[in-house]
């Protein structure tokens, strides 16, 4: 077994640190989410607090594929990371990545990333609207944040609620994204800037105002705006609804 190793330069000479945390990851810190991936919140006295995720395994093909044509989804993470950060696009700093190959098959990927102290995510923006006196700002702000990023010629593939991480700080809203091997950097159209939006479920009352903002922010036509929008994520929602009732017959979660 061989590790590819890219470390930060702040924390080069601390290499048995992290290979300490993957040794012991499964017991550091607490958990935060273990489905396909697993992303747990992990202090060291040296090296900060930390979000790392832990990469499921590949199939197999994707284990030669990851090793050999395409860059492996900790990579991606970390220098996806590293671009938005270039761009000023907020996003947690990224510290490293490790990835364990077999001859030409990638094993098994690390990536580390400072944790991100946030307040809210865009999900509570969608299920807890009462809780926001400034629900309509945030969400004027948010797309403001998405703009930017699209005329930076980027596009976020996983655009959904939990991606999109929200703190507070001297009454403005900080946005910073997360789950980032899923990218693509080019000039977009408009088609596909508004497609962007659709992975977010938003309810009507905030296509209203996420529509008329971006129509502002691009001189296009608010109502002809808003109108694309609806159709898109109705179009969403009803294939999500679908591939949830599909799932639940044939016994998947």
């Amino acid at each position: 077994m061989k590790w590819k190793i890219h470390i930060i330069e702040e924390f080069k000479y601390e290499k048995h640190l992290f290979f300490d945390i993957i040794k012991n990851f499964n017991t550091l810190g607490c958990l935060i989410f273990k489905e396909r991936n697993t992303l747990r919140k992990i202090h060291n006295d040296v090296l900060g607090t930390l979000a790392v995720k832990s990469f499921k395994k590949p199939i197999l093909i994707n284990q030669y594929i990851y090793s050999t044509f395409r860059k492996s989804k900790a990579y991606r993470s970390f220098y996806n990371a590293k671009f938005l950060l270039s761009k000023n696009i907020n996003t947690p700093k990224p510290i490293a990545f490790f990835e364990q190959k077999k001859g030409k098959k990638l094993i098994h990927s690390f990536y580390f990333s400072e944790y991100y102290n946030y307040d809210f995510t865009f999900r509570e923006l969608i299920e807890k609207k009462e809780m926001f006196a400034d629900w309509n700002i945030i969400l004027q702000k948010f797309t403001e944040f998405i703009y930017k990023m699209h005329n930076s010629q980027i596009l976020f593939k996983d655009l959904s609620p939990g991606n999109i991480l929200i703190k507070k700080i001297n009454n403005l809203y900080e946005f910073s994204l997360i789950d980032l091997n899923r990218m693509a950097f080019k000039d977009l159209s408009w088609d596909e800037r508004l497609q962007n939006f659709i992975r977010l479920s938003m309810t009507e009352d905030m296509i209203n105002i996420i529509g008329k903002t971006y129509a502002k922010l691009t001189n296009r036509n608010e109502m002809e705006t808003i109108k694309i929008l609806i159709d898109k994520n109705q179009i969403y929602l009803t294939k999500k609804s679908q591939k949830q009732k599909f799932k639940k017959l044939i016994g998947k979660k």
